[in-house]
């Protein structure tokens, strides 16, 4: 039952992958290709940068609108990462209190986003009905990774018919 045939055969298997798996988990800090989350944080600052420009370009505005269209993307920095403190520190917290920490922060959220959405609506108000047609079609495209437009019946492009 026991050849020593296979023993040898699964050892080379075995030291076989772990040679292949080994650079790739020496480096798993930097989350391999992507760069981890500074490299995400910077790469969505240039994407955002390029879609301010495009939309600026697109909508051709007045030096009169240019003090809103300020506001306007100033409102749209991205947040820096939460403060949550040391992991140490959130298991010393009963779970009540946890959860008071985390209603703390969706707080901040919505404030930040009551500033944006404050900053858009003045923005909105100095364009042209021309200009708000230009800005409502920049924007109406699909969020969240969904490709396509919206199907009839609420289903989503390639996950077949909405289920109801």
């Amino acid at each position: 039952m026991n050849n020593p045939r296979n023993l040898v055969t699964g050892l080379l298997l075995a030291g076989s992958m772990m040679a292949v798996a080994a650079p790739a988990l020496a480096h798993r800090g930097d989350c391999g290709a992507m760069g981890g989350w500074d490299n995400f944080q910077g790469q969505r600052a240039e994407r955002m940068q390029q879609h301010r420009k495009a939309l600026h370009d697109a909508l051709k505005l007045t030096p009169d609108q240019e003090p809103a269209w300020k506001k306007f993307t100033e409102s749209m920095q991205p947040m820096a990462r939460p403060d949550r403190g040391q992991p140490g520190e959130w298991a010393k917290l009963t779970t009540p209190e946890r959860a008071d920490r985390m209603l703390e922060m969706s707080k901040q959220h919505q404030d930040r986003m009551a500033t944006h959405v404050a900053a858009l609506k003045d923005f909105y108000a100095v364009l042209t009905p021309e200009q708000k047609k230009t800005f409502d079609d920049f924007h109406a495209g699909p969020r969240g990774g969904r490709r396509g437009p919206p199907q009839p019946g609420g289903a989503e492009p390639g996950r077949g018919p909405a289920k109801g």
